[in-house]
Order: C-alpha cells, then structure tokens, then sequence
C-alpha cells in the first residue's frame, strides 16, 4: 500500500517552528510590557505619595518635608516620564510581535492547506486505483469464466 509523503513537508516543518517562535516572542513582549506597566504604575503611586505632603494643610507639613517632597515629586515626575515612555515602546514590541505571529501563523496555515489538499488528491486517487484494481479482476473473472463456458458450446 502506498504512503502519503507531502512534498513540503520541510516547508511545513520550517512553517511551525517559525510560528513557534512568534508565538514566544509575542509572549516574551506582552510580559515585557506588563512589567513596564506595573514600573510605571508603581512610580505613579510613589509621584502621588510625594503630591500628597505638597497638598497638606501647611501646619502639618515643616520646610524640610516640603523640599524632601517637592525633590521627591521631581524625581518620579521624570522617572514617570521615562517610565511612560517605556510603556510605550514595550507596547510597540508587543504589537510587532503580535503581528508577526500572525503572519507567522497564517503562513503555517496555507502550507497546512496545502498538504490537506494533496492528502485528500492522495487519498482519492488511492480509491480510484483500487476501484481500477477491482474492475479488473471482477472483468478478468468475467472473461475467464466466459471462456470457459464457451469451450462447452463448441
């Protein structure tokens, strides 16, 4: 009995690993980026602890917690800023490696397509031949069996 054999199934194979990889990348990037958000989100609650001693009533608050804080709030303004900006870029990676896993994954998809199609042609032209196979035997036994009933008759 004959064996399928996809002639691309090097391509096939190539196809997955590439997805494969994306796959990990995309994922790489998304905790990359929900690092980056945590960073950012955690100097924003420090920026904001430092804003409330600028924000108490001005008898809680002396000359030294005022400058402390207002050094503080400098400092995380300009650590959030850049924190920010890193979101950004993290969330730019993780939009490029979604889209190429996507491309990835469509490609995987069409050389898959393609080796469903060649198994289906594969498995079709089996029955053909095997339906081939049997008419000729059924019509081999047909032509024996009327030459020898024909050798009766003469």
């Amino acid at each position: 009995m004959s064996v399928f054999r996809f002639a691309l199934q090097p391509l096939l194979d190539a196809r997955r690993r590439a997805e494969d990889e994306a796959r990990a990348r995309m994922f790489a990037a998304a905790n990359e980026s929900e690092r980056e958000r945590e960073r950012a989100a955690a100097l924003r609650a420090a920026f904001v602890r430092a804003g409330r001693v600028l924000h108490a009533p001005i008898g809680e608050r002396d000359a030294r917690a005022l400058r402390d804080a207002l050094a503080a709030a400098e400092l995380y303004g300009d650590a959030l800023a850049r924190a920010d900006a890193a979101v950004r870029r993290a969330a730019e990676r993780e939009a490029a490696a979604r889209d190429h896993f996507t491309s990835a994954r469509a490609e995987h998809r069409q050389v898959e397509a393609l080796r469903d199609r060649a198994r289906a042609a594969f498995r079709e032209e089996l029955a053909r031949r095997e339906e081939r196979e049997l008419d000729e035997a059924a019509g081999a036994r047909h032509n024996a069996a009327t030459l020898f009933a024909s050798s009766f008759h003469n």
